[in-house]
């Protein structure tokens, strides 16, 4: 017993040393995984009742920063070091039919720091969180069962076929962060917004240096990396009739090693700054419906709304209460069918580390199944070819993914680096010509150009169809936009685009996209009223 006390005291030591060395970490989370996971398939069972026949562990640790600052001066300032999360997937009855995709499941996840990082205490996790995942699993099944049963509901594909198991995963690179300079650096770029007009503009940066650990009881086992930093700036103004202006901008990275130079972050910030004070001063914008161009920011984000939330979720989750599954992508009883213009193609590659030199956030070599992916044509020529699959949806294809505290319990089918190419474009800056064109088409005097959607702020700049002047406006609700939209794209530019979408939460995806025309789009002015404007104007430092 004293050896024993010894050597996990050992474990516990090395772990705590140095958070973030991967390969000596590594050996005490796989020990316990495996070891646990051992115990779990041999020995859980309640009489009477289904075993499980599959179960997977993911074990993420690591340490994480962040910093806030207030027109020049720090003001937050956060720091964990050795968290660890375990997330436990497990599947009670057989392949054909068993506990996964009915009601409101939720997986078993320990958030938040365990008393440490060693031996025993993962076992632990892991043990409490097994019972916990079983325990459900049974109850979700017994109701499954009779679901099908009563409804005389006869699935279409096993709830879990058959796949080839990669375990030979090697293991990436964890490049550390300074914290000094993320310090600095949102110091500097919020005294960009220290300026009259404005009342707050905010820069918060938050880094996280994170491995994740992955086994199932097939023998699938990686370690990937779900390090991000990310750079949000925020800013308040009102205009001086009172109406209330809010914007922010999100700059989402891998690692500090890709963060652009400080001099361009803070241009960054100062554009932003200058762009806000431009709003304050803009007149409101009108009631319009017509064609707009969408680029940059606005560009993807049409695309990730519109395509990219609706090729998630292929497998319907079955519900005593609902016979529609609401978070079911819309595409996914739409192959064969023309969902953008002819002329498009999207692409879907996990495979693909990098475009133009930047790394894309959804890369990955095996997916959460354990099953290495593969590169799909979601989109040919304007119609719906092909979808994300796990192996719950028939034959997979490696796209099963399942965010870090995702509340489900199966990984669901998600996209990982969209990229979607016209076959035809127009150089970007022709792009503009065309709309004032479609503008005068449509006896039209003037038209919009997107640049941005954030939140519940457009930064919209109207267009003179005739002499192509540009002014930017403020206080537009944001439209209600529909699948619909993505048939009325009628031109697209040359300017293919990344966005990287890294999130903690939810896997990480990347779009490569161009800016584009939509032959309409409905704009209203918002309905929010003016606030009283002060009576004293903003007070400035000496």
């Amino acid at each position: 017993m004293k050896k024993l006390l010894l050597f996990l005291t050992a474990l516990f030591l090395l772990v705590e040393a140095n958070a973030f060395d991967v390969s000596k970490n590594g050996e005490v989370i796989f020990k316990a995984m495996q070891d646990e996971m051992a115990r779990t398939m041999k020995d859980l069972k309640t009489k009477g009742m289904a075993k499980p026949y599959y179960a997977a562990y993911k074990v993420s640790a690591g340490d994480s920063f962040a910093v806030g600052a207030f027109m020049g001066e720090k003001y937050v300032e956060n720091e964990s070091k050795g968290d660890i999360s375990i997330s436990v997937m497990l599947r009670a009855g057989d392949k054909k039919t068993d506990s996964s995709f009915f009601e409101n499941t939720v997986i078993s996840t320990a958030e938040g720091q365990l008393p440490s990082m060693s031996y025993e205490s993962i076992r632990r996790a892991l043990w409490l969180q097994t019972d916990n995942a079983y325990k459900q699993a049974l109850d979700q099944y017994t109701k499954k069962l009779a679901y099908l049963k009563k409804k005389q509901v006869k699935q279409e594909n096993p709830d879990f076929s058959a796949a080839e198991i990669s375990s030979d995963v090697p293991s990436p690179e964890f490049p550390p962060f300074d914290k000094d300079y993320l310090i600095s650096l949102a110091e500097e770029m919020s005294k960009q917004g220290d300026v009259k007009s404005l009342k707050k503009f905010s820069v918060f940066a938050a880094a996280g240096q994170r491995a994740v650990f992955f086994l199932s009881s097939e023998g699938a086992k990686y370690v990937k990396d779900d390090s991000t930093l990310t750079i949000t700036l925020r800013a308040e103004a009102d205009t001086p009739e009172g109406f209330p202006i809010e914007a922010s901008k999100s700059l989402s990275y891998k690692s500090q090693d890709e963060l652009p130079s400080k001099e361009e972050l803070i241009k960054t910030a100062k554009d932003f700054s200058e762009e806000m004070q431009a709003a304050v001063l803009s007149p409101k914008g009108e009631a319009f419906i017509g064609p707009v161009l969408l680029e940059d920011q606005a560009a993807a984000y049409l695309f990730a709304n519109l395509f990219a939330n609706n090729i998630t979720n292929t497998k319907k989750t079955l519900s005593l209460n609902n016979d529609k599954d609401y978070n079911m992508g819309e595409f996914a009883r739409k192959k064969g069918l023309k969902v953008m213009p002819f002329d498009f193609n999207v692409v879907d590659d996990p495979e693909a580390e990098t475009f133009k030199g930047k790394k894309l956030a959804g890369f990955y070599k095996v997916d959460d199944e354990g099953v290495r992916p593969s590169k799909l044509q979601i989109v040919k020529d304007g119609k719906l070819t092909e979808l994300p699959a796990t192996r719950s949806s028939g034959k997979t294809n490696g796209h099963a993914r399942l965010g870090l505290f995702e509340n489900k319990l199966y990984a669901k089918a998600m996209p990982s680096n969209l990229f979607f190419l016209p076959q035809k474009t127009l150089p970007k800056e022709e792009l503009k010509t065309r709309l004032m064109q479609d503008c005068l088409k449509e006896n039209l005097d003037y038209c919009y150009i997107i640049r941005r959607f954030d939140g519940g702020n457009i930064t919209a700049y109207k267009v003179d169809a005739k002499t192509g002047e540009e002014t930017l406006t403020h206080g537009f609700e944001m439209p209600a936009l529909s699948t619909r939209a993505l048939r009325d794209i009628t031109a697209a530019g040359d300017d293919l685009t990344l966005t990287n979408y890294y999130s903690s939460r939810q896997p990480s995806y990347a779009l490569v996209a161009p800016s584009v025309i939509l032959s309409e789009m409905e704009l209203k002015p918002s309905q929010v009223e003016n606030k009283k404007p002060p009576k004293l104007e903003k007070p400035q430092a000496d």
